[in-house]
């Protein structure tokens, strides 16, 4: 073989899903030219691993067991994310800020330093860093494209199914409870498939989810009980409960639609609706693995026995059943949640059975236009993130845990009011009293 006819050495790239064949090829002899890396995939839920050769040894990767390091606040991380490897906190911070309008602001100097435990002390900072980093604006429409494809799979291949019984104007359920559970009537199915959501939409859906989470910051000041501070008694564990609340309202407040509504039916709205709503606003500060329930480090953790102390054994688990419920939709998307939360807080009659009149509303058409707002806002967000058919279900199912938590919420504050004593009643936080109507 002559000069001109040495072989050349070739660059092969192999993608495969399948690691066996990875640990063949690196077993081999040609192990040393092997390097690996993990790109992003279509489908964010599968890795691609490719395989080239290179000259250097020294770049030489193993792709199982690696341990990755977030770019921005050096927490290990699983993966690229817009194009920067990044943990899960980084990548939902990214999603929520990256489009914000107006931009965040450093309060400081625009120079503050970004790690693991102040990653949450300046957004604008660590907004920056990410960009720095390679994380790109762009990238954020692709879960949107994804949904779209998945959307119209399910278009294609949808059951012929009677949707009108999943577009309530009203329930009667077969129990004492006599409730209008939603004013709005959901868009027939071909006007929903055909309003996905518009980039005004998703702007909206993003600034939601950072509201909820500034509800936190901008309640640290407001608070009548001290979160850190360990409940005993049971007066002193139902008046634990303000915390979670009030920081539930200054969500509420933040909602330009919500803020807008004439005073006096902001009140009724709140005093008959806030407090149904607190077990299930708690499914999103669930940790799973301790069984708690903790919305942020600095709070003491809420326990079963918190519960039961408040509503009885027998109420725990009632309550509980509702509780997995709601926790199983949290867990799937954190985002249903907020969006029903909001669609609740502007429901007329959310509140189940008898007792206190609820008011008449001054402006009912104010509040009956806001939660027709947000209901087809949730509705578009579940149809176009999780399909057609899969929204079907994930509807049903809502409106199913919600009618029953109306009716499960009304016996259990009902036995509250029963063990409280009167020395009980006079030490009980205001906002307390207004809520359980005493």
């Amino acid at each position: 073989m002559n000069g001109t006819e040495k072989t050349k050495r070739r660059r092969i790239m192999i993608i495969s899903g399948d690691e066996s064949i990875i640990d063949e090829i690196k077993n081999s002899k040609n192990a040393l030219l092997c390097k690996s890396l993990i790109l992003e995939a279509e489908d964010e839920s599968m890795d691609l691993t490719s395989l080239e050769d290179n000259s250097s040894p020294a770049r030489v990767k193993k792709n199982k067991n690696v341990s990755l390091v977030c770019v921005i606040c050096g927490a290990p991380a699983l993966g690229y994310n817009f194009d920067a490897i990044s943990c899960e906190s980084c990548k939902s911070f990214f999603r929520r800020n990256a489009l914000r309008d107006p931009p965040l602001e450093c309060p400081r100097d625009a120079s503050c330093k970004i790690t693991f435990e102040s990653r949450r002390q300046c957004s604008a900072c660590r907004l920056v860093k990410c960009l720095q980093n390679g994380m790109r604006r762009d990238r954020l429409l692709v879960a949107e494209q994804k949904a779209v494809k998945r959307r119209r799979r399910d278009d294609d291949s949808s059951l012929n199914l009677d949707t009108s019984l999943l577009y309530p104007t009203e329930f009667m359920p077969p129990s004492d409870a006599n409730i209008v559970f939603l004013n709005y009537r959901q868009p027939s199915p071909p006007q929903t498939r055909s309003g996905l959501l518009t980039s005004e939409d998703l702007q909206r859906i993003e600034s939601i989810q950072l509201l909820y989470q500034n509800r936190i910051e901008l309640a640290r000041d407001g608070l009548p009980w001290n979160p850190s501070e360990y409940s005993l008694t049971f007066l002193q564990k139902l008046n634990s409960h303000s915390v979670p609340l009030i920081r539930l309202l200054t969500f509420f407040k933040q909602i330009p639609e919500f803020s807008e509504l004439n005073v006096d039916d902001k009140v009724t709205l709140i005093k008959f609706n806030l407090l149904p709503l607190l077990c299930i606003n708690c499914t999103l500060s669930y940790k799973i693995e301790t069984d708690q329930i903790v919305e942020t480090d600095s709070d003491v953790p809420w326990d079963p026995s918190v519960i039961q102390e408040v509503y009885g054994y027998e109420g725990y688990l009632q309550m509980r059943k509702v509780f997995e419920s709601f926790v199983h939709i949290a867990q799937y998307d954190h985002r249903i949640i907020q969006l029903a939360l909001i669609t609740l807080i502007l429901t007329k009659g959310f509140s189940a059975g008898e007792g206190e009149l609820e008011p008449i509303l001054n402006d009912g058409m104010a509040v009956y236009r806001a939660q027709n707002y947000y209901a087809e806002l949730l509705w578009k967000y579940i149809e176009t993130m999780h399909g057609r058919h899969r929204a079907i279900s994930i509807w049903s199912k809502i409106v199913t845990h919600f009618i029953t938590w109306q009716t499960l919420h009304k016996r259990l504050r009902d036995n509250v009011q029963r063990n409280l004593s009167t020395t009980d009643m006079s030490e009980l936080l205001p906002l307390m009293k207004t809520l359980f109507h005493i």
